[in-house]
């Protein structure tokens, strides 16, 4: 069978995403992508809405902590990836959702050794978000949930991530142009 470019043809029973062409499957992916942002805010709205912005951001780390514990490995596990260096838990952050590779937080990756990397996030669509709507949240997200969060979706409890640079507090930074943050990766021999 002729893989799909898109789902405009008759209704398919038995469809499988081996259907679709890797065209289609990367145009679907980018919507999964905005998808699973906005489930994320919608969420943290709801939580806040009803129990206030503190309770908010602590469900917030919760849920973040334990989707890196539980699903990261997986992705690591499909992708046959060992984790012994940070530079393979580079390959990780490359894989979920929230990733590196799709558009949302095009990074650059500077890597000094297999066990010391530094990461510089050029553009962040959820610091944009912030800086545009929520200020209020810059400082919860990147300052406190975002440090503890980066080590965990290295799914390796050897590797110390410190952040180099954060988004300036008040939160806008001098131009729109200046990198969002940037953290070292490190495994010490």
């Amino acid at each position: 069978m002729r893989e799909l470019n898109d789902y405009s043809g008759l209704f398919k029973s038995d469809l499988t995403f081996a259907d679709f062409s890797k065209d289609f499957l990367l145009r679907l992916i980018h919507v999964w992508q905005y998808a699973w942002l906005q489930m994320t805010e919608a969420w943290y709205d709801a939580v806040e809405k009803r129990f206030g912005q503190d309770a908010a951001n602590h469900c917030e780390q919760e849920a973040w902590t334990r989707i890196a514990e539980r699903v990261n490995p997986r992705y690591a596990k499909v992708a046959n990836i060992e984790l012994n260096t940070v530079v393979d838990s580079m390959k990780l952050v490359q894989l979920p959702l929230d990733n590196i590779i799709g558009g949302l937080y095009p990074c650059d990756i500077d890597i000094k050794t297999p066990n010391q990397v530094i990461l510089t996030v050029k553009e962040c669509r959820s610091l944009q978000f912030f800086e545009a709507k929520r200020p209020d949240r810059i400082s919860w997200v990147c300052h406190v949930h975002e440090p503890v969060e980066m080590a965990k979706y290295t799914a390796n409890p050897k590797i110390k991530v410190t952040p180099l640079k954060l988004p300036p507090l008040p939160p806008q930074r001098r131009s729109p142009g200046e990198i969002a943050c940037q953290w070292e990766f490190k495994i010490e021999e």
